[in-house]
């Protein structure tokens, strides 16, 4: 099973691949929201302007966090179902 860390280092490296083909592709963690729900990594992330700089006019919205599974170290953004399972919850 992978710790916090290993976790996160999965989830920046899965983040910066993908978002190579995004327009907007200057993206970034944010490891103060990261958490754990059950086997899941979940991490919220926003781009780097908004970020560092606090620039409303480049802060992402509806992007789903990355999920890394913590058993098998899989990554992917999770899914609408998950986003309000974890919204009704009152962790996202």
């Amino acid at each position: 099973m992978l710790d916090r860390k290993e976790a996160q280092e999965l989830a920046e490296k899965f983040l910066a691949e993908r978002s190579k083909a995004w327009p907007a592709n200057k993206v970034r963690l944010i490891p103060e929201s990261c958490f754990i729900d059950g086997g899941l990594f979940i991490a919220p992330y926003n781009s780097i302007e908004f970020l560092d700089r606090g620039d409303e006019m480049e802060r992402l919205a509806g992007n789903f966090p990355v999920r890394v599974d913590l058993n098998t170290g899989q990554c992917g953004f999770i899914t609408m179902t998950e986003a309000d399972d974890l919204m009704d919850r009152g962790l996202f």
